[in-house]
């Protein structure tokens, strides 16, 4: 694992980021255009049938990166994660 984490700021729709923070969902494809790594942070921002950030936020800490065009599309990687904080709205 490489000494320094990004951190990217991603959009989730609302019953995804359900289950990320039930822990029913420990993993995500996306297209890797930010060169994902083991270690990275993923602040996944909750958006609602409109595409309107409802203000909840966690984090999550990429354990794993499946690069592999046999079982994924050019492009895409699934990343393997486990939560690391749920930030819920401030009211």
């Amino acid at each position: 694992m490489r000494e320094i984490m990004t951190k990217h700021k991603l959009k989730i729709k609302s019953e995804y980021f359900s289950a990320v923070i039930n822990k029913t969902k420990t993993a995500e494809i996306r297209y890797n255009d930010r060169n994902y790594q083991v270690g990275d942070i993923l602040n996944l921002n909750e958006i609602d049938e409109h595409g309107v950030f409802t203000g909840k936020n966690c984090a999550v800490i990429v354990t794993h990166v499946l690069d592999d065009n046999q079982y994924l599309q050019t492009g895409y990687v699934m990343l393997s994660f486990h939560l690391r904080s749920i930030n819920p709205v401030e009211e």
